[in-house]
Formats: structure tokens, sequence, C-alpha cells
């Protein structure tokens, strides 16, 4: 694996950041932090720099990230061009506010995604200072097609069949497209969370995640073994899932392997957790006192 360079960090959006985190049409993610002190990232389309140093995104739908974000004000951005070749860039933002109103509001809902629905618009905006902003950084090609060719040969000796079969066939598929966007996200070393394309993310069964050194090989190479990360995936129909668990190996110094803690359901109409199941109780329809 060729050594590269680290990324810059900048203490705003250069021109050509700004100009990315502006666009309509881009995969856009925020990971916070849960209340265990364990990434989430969310996939958040109304998103995007208001000024060098600001940031705001809209909420509309339900989830765990809008209340997270309240208790621990870091946050870890990713935003991805939609179109080849991609780009993309990261930040780190500290929440500042919310507004129930404004023309941040308003724009989101006047976006392509919104503009014609007529029952739900984004009805929360929240802002955020950018604590450290990458430049735009280029997403290979040769990275995303290394990854495939690299997890053909590693699946099999990866694969564990007596495995517990957490994941659903939805989210092991989604992981296992081999285009399907993935992002990865962990807790950096300053507490903010990093969020990174992770292309060559798969499952090789349906109780662990992996993945190749392929692409952003020494970024990866800094989580340490026992770390809480986040794995996100999701296809070109929107649909999307996400993981939560540990990288507890490094097997051949080639491949990180990720056993598998808790699977979030990110879609409507319900997000929330999908594994382990919760145990509920059975409705009470006789009162006896």
């Amino acid at each position: 694996m060729a050594k590269k360079a680290e990324p810059v960090w900048n203490k705003e959006f250069d021109d050509e950041a700004y100009a990315l985190s502006r666009l309509e049409f881009a995969a856009k993610f925020v990971s916070t932090i849960d209340e265990r002190g364990w990434p989430h990232i969310t996939f958040i389309a109304f998103n995007r720099g208001i000024a060098k140093d600001k940031l705001v995104w809209g909420q509309f739908t339900e989830g765990k990230s809008k209340k997270y974000v309240k208790e621990n004000p870091k946050q870890g951005i990713a935003m991805m061009t939609a179109e080849m070749p991609f780009k993309f860039i990261q930040a780190k933002v500290d929440f500042t506010h919310i507004s129930k109103e404004g023309e941040d509001l308003d724009y989101f809902s006047r976006m392509d995604l919104l503009r014609y629905n007529t029952y739900m618009n984004a009805h929360t905006a929240y802002y955020s200072d950018v604590v450290a902003v990458t430049p735009v950084r280029p997403l290979g090609l040769g990275g995303i097609v290394g990854g495939i060719l690299a997890n053909m040969f590693a699946v099999r000796g990866l694969r564990d069949k007596n495995a517990e079969k957490k994941l659903p066939l939805l989210p092991f598929n989604l992981f296992n497209g081999p285009i399907n966007p993935k992002f990865l996200s962990w807790i950096d070393t300053d507490g903010y969370p990093v969020v990174i394309p992770c292309f060559q993310l798969r499952a090789p069964d349906r109780g662990k995640l992996s993945f190749t050194l392929s692409q952003f090989g020494d970024e990866l190479k800094k989580i340490p073994i026992g770390a809480h990360v986040s794995a996100f995936a999701m296809n070109m129909e929107m649909e999307m899932n996400m993981v939560n668990g540990r990288l507890v190996e490094w097997r051949k110094d080639k491949y990180g392997i990720i056993e598998i803690d808790e699977i979030y359901n990110n879609q409507p109409p319900l997000p929330g957790v999908i594994y382990p199941k919760i145990d509920s109780r059975p409705k009470v329809t006789l009162f006896k006192l």
C-alpha cells in the first residue's frame, strides 16, 4: 500500500470546499456522538455551508442524531459529489443553536427533494461553527476497484458459516453491493467524529463487517483495536442502514474486522434499532385492582 499524505485540516472552508458544500445533489453525512460515546452516522441531504466558518443542516425526519447533537455538540461531516469523478470534503463542527424559521429552512423546503412535498418540509435548522475542514479530496476509482478485487479474494477466508445472523438481508446486501456508497466513522483523538468514504466495506457473513486498506489506508490504520465505529451503506434507491460495532482485529495487516454490536434503521417512518431486538411488554387489555 503506497504511502499518501495526510489530509490537511483548515480552520474554515476554502472556496472549492465551500462550493462543494452548497451542492444540492450530493451525498451528505453527519456523525454525532451518542450517550455511550459511540459515533452515529446520519444521511442528511439538507446540509450546507452558509459562511466560510458556519454550516447548517435541516431536520426532515425524527431520528437519534437530533437528540445526540444537543447533548454533545461535536460532529463529523462528510460531503461527496454524486457524479464521477467523486470528490469529497470532511469537517469537524460544533453545534450552536436551532431555529424553527428563517431563510435557511425556506431554502431547504424549496430544494427539488422537497419542493413538491405538500405534507412535510424541513422544520428545524441546526447551526454549527466550523472547527476544522479539509480541502476537496479526490476519491479515486482505482481505490474503489482495488477494494472490489481485494474483497473477491478475502471474503471466503473471512466468512464464518456459523456466524450469528445479525444483519437482515437488506443491510447485508447494501454492504455487499460493490459500488454502493459506504462510509465509516470513528472518534478521533481530539474527541470529534471523523467520517470517510469506505466503498471497500463488505459483510463476509451476517455477523461482521470487513474492509481493506485499498483506499485511505493510512487514515483507517489509525483506528485503534477496540474502538467503536459506525458503518453506513446505501444504494441509489436511497435504501440505507447503519451498523455500530467494534474494530476487533487487523487480519494479516490487510483487513479490518468489525464485530457488529447494533444495527440501526435510518429510514422513515420509524428510524431505530433493529438489532438486538428490544423486548417489549405485551399489550395490557385487562385491568384488575
